[in-house]
């Protein structure tokens, strides 16, 4: 009993240090949705310090869990140090999928990383579930793993089109002040095509065929613009 009202006001505190995060760093909360797995925030103008945020409640974790250590509270530095490890796996809903989508974003286009991010968290929570199955056998009753691998396996197959619709709101909200980078595109460049090119930190400028030029805003709220 006292290792669940551990984890749950580890988890707590978890979550609220994300949204203090987001008031700190001069964003806005819309709406936040608490489940059984925590808090679930919507959030909008959180621009570059996405990382910050992301962070903030793995790091929380961390801290608490260096705390306990230090006052030999042995219960309590291993919940926080399982949260702050597994928090920060690089696969979807988690803190760590979520910034391994802004760094693989950077890098290969935000639509390409969500899209290997999801087939990750597929594969990471089918293993999950595996080990869970040992678990169960080797612990009865204690179902962690194998919950945990399921919640991230189902997450991922839902979060396709979601996340889509996600980035691009997020891309839209772009601040104009941001590096412009030029890129030419073949002629027959289709608009889904050339939102595989979108990346967080510029706004992109598309010449098609070196002539024909496209912002990254009229892209975004081109009609034509389909999953």
């Amino acid at each position: 009993m006292v290792a669940f009202i551990v984890a749950a006001a580890s988890i707590l505190i978890h979550e609220l240090a994300h949204i203090g995060m987001v008031k700190i760093t001069g964003g806005k909360v819309n709406k936040v949705k608490l489940s059984l797995v925590g808090f679930s925030a919507w959030v909008h103008k959180i621009d570059k310090h996405r990382y910050m945020i992301y962070l903030a409640g793995p790091l929380i974790n961390a801290a608490i869990a260096f705390g306990a250590l230090t006052l030999g509270q042995s219960d309590i530095f291993i919940i926080n140090i399982v949260l702050c490890g597994f928090n920060l796996l690089p696969v979807f809903p988690l803190d760590g999928g979520r910034i391994a989508q802004l760094f693989l974003g950077n890098r290969i286009g935000i639509i390409r990383a969500n899209r290997v991010l999801i087939k990750v968290g597929i594969v990471v929570g089918g293993i999950l579930m595996g080990f869970g199955l040992v678990q169960v056998v080797l612990y009865p009753w204690n179902m962690t793993l194998l919950c945990a691998g399921f919640y991230i396996r189902k997450k991922n197959k839902e979060l396709p089109t979601y996340l889509y619709w996600e980035c691009i709101q997020a891309l839209k909200s772009k601040k104009d002040s941001l590096p412009r980078k030029k890129i030419i595109l073949p002629q027959n460049t289709t608009i889904n095509q050339a939102v595989e090119y979108l990346r967080w930190d510029y706004l992109l400028e598309i010449y098609i065929d070196n002539n024909q030029y496209i912002s990254e805003r009229e892209l975004l709220t081109d009609s034509k613009l389909k999953l």
